[in-house]
């Protein structure tokens, strides 16, 4: 074989060889840049998101207009990143403030709420999922500046993200955050002005993300069966440790007779709680599976 034809093959198999390893390489790495991507956005936006630790979520109180100024002075005197809020108190609404001062731990979320865009940013982590059910908060910074109604998710966004866990969870689906489902409540009729969600969503909307959702009764019996047959529960809540109004909370499993729950407006109370204490609070609630 004429030599310079040799070498000149040999160049162009290995040009060859070198461009399918590229795009396996490429291929392969791609949904992990992808992820890891994801994860930064979430990290960026959430830099200071653990804060149960230095912030402890009290049971909520209605408080008024005075009572809210006085809290927040505590808190500023107490905690030198209040000082800002405290000293432009006038920048905020007033349901954000009574949400702060029940509710410490979102103070980076409530900083940022005068310089907001409104958008969303970002989607459920790979981290996140794996936690099964995995615990979102409304007052996320990746969704919860977005508008909601005639409020936020932040403040009024409870039961989109209460959805957004259990649908996100069941299907393994990044994509369906509490803004995706705030935007499916507005849109489909699923949002009352001036009263919130409808709880028509939690068995009619549902199927629209491939979900089963199922009004259950209050027993103890019933709910137990439910978790261990991993089946998450949404309740619907009467005033006490979780709202001085309305709120719903994620039922996700039972733990050694007791049972998880993801509390959408705060990870501090976000743990494990007896059955008794939760069942006087319970107004209605339902159970979810993959259809």
């Amino acid at each position: 074989m004429n030599t310079k034809k040799y070498k000149k093959r040999k160049r162009r198999f290995q040009k060859f060889t070198l461009a399918i390893l590229l795009f396996l390489t490429v291929f392969w790495l791609a949904p992990k840049i992808i992820s890891t991507a994801s994860d930064i956005v979430y990290t960026v936006f959430n830099s200071s998101s653990d804060l149960t630790t230095k912030y402890k979520a009290a049971t909520p109180m209605k408080l008024n207009n005075h009572e809210v100024k006085n809290k927040l002075y505590s808190l500023s005197q107490k905690y030198p990143e209040f000082k800002t809020i405290y000293k432009n108190i006038s920048d905020y609404p007033e349901s954000l403030l009574v949400s702060l001062c029940n509710t410490p731990e979102m103070i980076d979320f409530v900083k940022g709420y005068p310089n907001a865009d409104n958008k969303p940013h970002g989607n459920i982590t790979e981290k996140e999922l794996s936690e099964g059910i995995p615990l979102l908060i409304q007052w996320d910074k990746r969704w919860g500046y977005a508008s909601y109604g005639n409020s936020d998710i932040g403040i009024s966004g409870c039961a989109p993200t209460c959805l957004s866990m259990v649908i996100s969870g069941l299907t393994d689906n990044r994509n369906i955050t509490p803004y995706k489902v705030a935007k499916f409540a507005e849109k489909n009729g699923y949002y009352i002005e001036g009263t919130g969600t409808s709880w028509n969503i939690m068995t009619e909307g549902v199927s629209s993300f491939g979900i089963t959702g199922i009004e259950i009764p209050l027993s103890k019996n019933s709910i137990f069966s439910h978790l261990e047959n991993n089946e998450p529960i949404i309740c619907s809540m009467r005033p006490g440790d979780f709202t001085t109004a309305g709120h719903f909370i994620v039922l996700t499993k039972t733990e050694n007779g007791q049972i998880k729950v993801n509390d959408p407006n705060s990870r501090s109370r976000s743990k494990i709680w007896n059955y008794e204490t939760l069942e006087k609070q319970i107004k209605n609630l339902w159970a979810f599976s993959k259809s």
